[in-house]
């Protein structure tokens, strides 16, 4: 049972999900468009960037956007998305997912790090895959963070 302040700060955050989710969805799905040209990707797991097998699904069953997590992976492997993770300003490194801050992780290390390689890599997580979600901040400030780490990761 909550106390009644923290059931009022739990109504205070509800009255405002729409607008920041909204926020949060139009933002990854910038930073989704902008990874697909940027130098150093190699591919960008994200169903509303029009050429996934689920596209179709997306105009249907989520008409407002995907939600704010998408992946990407780089050229080399692990030692690159350890200095791509390092490398960042804005984003935390947390593996939590639908924060109001922005969250980069690797999920190789991370959330799948006791699933065996073969059957990890079989889903498509791979040694130079990046998860994002993402968060409240600027959405320019992001792009910029995520490309100044690319650039000097490599």
């Amino acid at each position: 049972m909550q106390s009644p302040f923290n059931a009022y700060l739990s109504l205070v955050g509800l009255e405002t999900l729409p607008q920041r989710v909204s926020q949060q969805v139009v933002s990854a799905q910038r930073i989704a468009e902008h990874l697909t040209s940027a130098p150093h990707v190699t591919k960008v797991n994200y169903s509303g960037l029009g050429y996934t097998p689920q596209y179709e699904l997306v105009g249907k069953y989520f008409p407002r956007g995907v939600g704010q997590i998408l992946s990407f992976q780089v050229d080399g492997g692990a030692d690159s998305v350890r200095r791509i993770i390092d490398g960042t300003k804005l984003f935390s490194y947390v593996p939590n997912i639908g924060d109001a801050r922005s969250l980069i992780v690797d999920p190789a290390r991370i959330t799948h790090r006791e699933v065996p390689a073969e059957a990890r890599i079989a889903a498509g997580v791979s040694d130079n895959l990046i998860r994002l979600s993402i968060g409240l901040e600027d959405v320019n400030d992001l792009i910029a963070d995520l490309d100044q780490a690319i650039a000097a990761a490599y």
